[in-house]
């Protein structure tokens, strides 16, 4: 049999749940050193954190250098834009002078794909280079968002109307000396152009590299040499995600990326360089640094419970065991386990040993003398119930020798009552039990006697027992039984001879303590028939704090609720 603590409750080990000392020992010792654990794991946690940064900030330096260019092209288009906006001819000038001028703009920019002035409807005032087939007025995306911000916009255009090719476009509202938008005057840059110029720029810093507009597409990417490994790019949720002011950090396949505004928020260029150290470097290095302060931590703990384990619960669980055994009557014996015990648990050996000698002896006093006196109880319900059987002998002698029958009648029921009595205490002296007595056997034996007794008055009698199992501690059972015996003597009393007649008695005790008695007949009783049963009957269920109802017609069928007594169960 396993030592107490070494048993599972459930698939938990009882040794390690709070229930025992290992656990809470193991507890103690681990909030004794959390504080230590927790700081380690503090500076672990910081180290990391210091070390992840210091690499996000490099990759995000050199993703700021590395866009210089492709920023500057930007800011480039932006402000031609704002000066062709602020020209306050630009709108009222003849188409051939508007297209001429902005074609001598175009000249100066050889990255610019086109520029032209529209309506707000849409409508093209003039363009360079001019449309190569008319086309209707239009809102592009790009245009709607432009009107709606009402200011300088950028994104991506799948077919610009002056080129019919896709672009990266880019619009400025003009404005008259009132401050009234009049106009919109549009630039924009081949996506040709766009991946020439990042594959130039990614040529030199050796990094993969996508220009991204506002809702995450790509709107040009760089080049990717296939005979060798490459980095991926982030998703367009991922992208999305890190959209800001600021260079935002994300890891991808095979690399680290880097999300860089170029024109925050409508555009924004992704840098994604292949991994100078392998990922699970990294990871083991931060797994490392955040598990080492754990292991030594529970490194301590364990040896902690260990030297608890050794010197204080197998001893104790030692002495469990020969408690145990002591319990179920064993001799106590020194186990060979304590003899390398520490001093105080082998003196709490002998302790218990001495208690465990003395307690036996005691015990075996207390048999002793529980035996005396249960046969001493015995002897004195034997005697009662004998002085008890002369007293109702004598009774019945009186009874035969009465002058008239009113004094027979009365002697006769006063032997019944003596009778009962005796009964109770024969029950009590044949059972041996003195707690407890059952109910159900007592109430089919005052049933017969009674009925017995009757003699001629109760030949047309039957009697019908319908009786479960019930008890009653002593106390109880003799008013318990004088109740019983008073009704049903009452019943046999209105019933006399009054022809054949069924006499029904019925007991049920349930779970909760709760006894039920009824006495049924289907006969009906004698005309003007009383009986002082009736008085005695509600006089001992007072006494049991029971419940008695009656037939208003014929008030021997009654029905007896008794409860249980106080400390049971109700």
């Amino acid at each position: 049999m396993k030592p107490l603590g070494e048993r599972s409750t459930w698939a938990w080990p009882r040794a390690l749940s709070l229930r025992s000392m290992r656990g809470r020992m193991a507890l103690l010792l681990g909030l004794a050193m959390l504080p230590a654990g927790a700081i380690a794991m503090q500076a672990g946690l910081n180290a990391a954190s210091v070390r992840e940064a210091a690499y996000q900030e490099a990759y995000g330096r050199r993703a700021l250098q590395s866009i210089s260019v492709e920023r500057g092209v930007i800011d480039e288009m932006r402000e031609v834009l704002r000066v062709l906006a602020a020209t306050p001819s630009l709108t009222s000038i003849q188409e051939s002078e508007c297209q001429q001028w902005l074609s001598g703009v175009l000249e100066r920019y050889r990255y610019l794909a086109s520029l032209a002035v529209s309506t707000e409807e849409g409508d093209v005032i003039c363009s360079a280079p001019a449309a190569s087939t008319p086309r209707p007025a239009q809102q592009s995306e790009l245009r709607r968002r432009a009107l709606a911000r009402d200011a300088f916009t950028m994104g991506y255009v799948e077919q610009s109307r002056i080129t019919g090719q896709p672009v990266l476009g880019a619009f400025e509202p003009v404005r008259d000396d009132s401050g009234r938008r009049v106009a919109l005057v549009s630039a924009s840059i081949s996506i040709g152009e766009l991946r020439q110029l990042i594959d130039s720029r990614r040529a030199l810093d050796g990094a993969r590299g996508a220009i991204i507009d506002y809702a995450g597409r790509i709107v040009a990417e760089s080049s990717v040499d296939r005979s060798r490994p490459f980095p991926g790019l982030p998703s367009p949720a991922q992208i999305r995600d890190r959209f800001g002011s600021e260079p935002r950090f994300v890891s991808v396949h095979n690399g680290q990326a880097v999300v860089v505004p170029l024109h925050a928020p409508d555009l924004y260029i992704v840098l994604a360089w292949t991994a100078d150290q392998p990922a699970w470097r990294r990871w083991f290095g931060l797994a490392v640094a955040l598990t080492a302060p754990v292991i030594v931590w529970m490194l301590a703990i364990a040896a902690g419970w260990f030297a608890i384990e050794v010197f204080v619960a197998r001893p104790l669980s030692t002495i469990e065991v020969a408690a145990r055994g002591f319990a179920r009557g064993e001799d106590v014996v020194d186990p060979p386990a304590l003899r390398n015990a520490p001093d105080e648990i082998r003196s709490l050996r002998r302790t218990l040993a001495a208690m465990a000698k003395t307690l036996r002896g005691r015990e075996q006093r207390l048999v002793e003398a529980l035996s005396e006196e249960r046969a001493l109880l015995r002897e004195v319900n034997h005697r009662v119930k004998n002085n008890l059987q002369m007293v109702a002998s004598l009774l019945n002698i009186q009874a035969r020798a009465a002058r008239d029958d009113s004094e027979a009648w009365g002697l006769a029921r006063a032997h019944d009552r003596v009778q009962l009595l005796a009964l109770v205490h024969q029950r009590i002296y044949a059972s041996g039990e003195l707690r407890e007595l059952r109910v159900d056997d007592l109430v089919a034996e005052i049933a017969r006697n009674l009925l017995q007794s009757r003699a001629a008055q109760a030949k047309d009698i039957n009697l019908t027992l319908q009786l479960s199992e019930a008890r009653a501690d002593a106390d109880r059972a003799v008013p318990l039984a004088f109740l019983i015996g008073e009704a049903v003597s009452g019943a046999l009393d209105s019933l006399a001879d009054t022809g054949p007649t069924e006499l029904r008695l019925m007991l049920q005790q349930d779970a909760d303590g709760l006894t039920r008695f009824a006495i049924e007949a289907d006969g009906a009783a004698k005309e003007g028939a009383t009986s002082p049963s009736v008085r005695l009957t509600d006089a001992f269920a007072r006494q049991l704090g029971a419940t008695v109802g009656r037939d208003a017609e014929q008030p021997y069928r009654l029905w007896v609720l008794v409860p249980p007594a106080k400390g049971e169960s109700a």
